[in-house]
């Protein structure tokens, strides 16, 4: 009787584990669009702070990089929308 109360405590604690990194993984992946929306209006400042000081290559490159992170939110959230019904699926 001792085995299976062990086997049990043991399978519960690894239960509450993947329930614990199911939730700070839906976490990150809010944290990572976050991240990623705030690096592009970091970008855009930069750009429209160039274009204030008349800097056009600098205005271009602050562009591009707003674009790309933009780009990378997008993705992100994309990606993971797609991924959030499937952890659900496994429970």
């Amino acid at each position: 009787m001792t085995v299976y109360c062990v086997h049990w405590l043991w399978m519960l604690a690894l239960r509450d584990r993947w329930a614990e990194e199911l939730l700070l993984v839906g976490q990150e992946m809010t944290w990572t669009v976050q991240f990623f929306i705030h690096k592009s209006q970091q970008w855009v400042s930069r750009m429209q702070e160039a274009d204030v000081n008349e800097m056009v290559g600098h205005r271009c490159y602050a562009a591009h990089q707003a674009w790309i992170y933009l780009r990378l939110s997008q993705h992100a959230q994309d990606s993971f929308e797609r991924t959030k019904g499937v952890a659900v699926l496994a429970e």
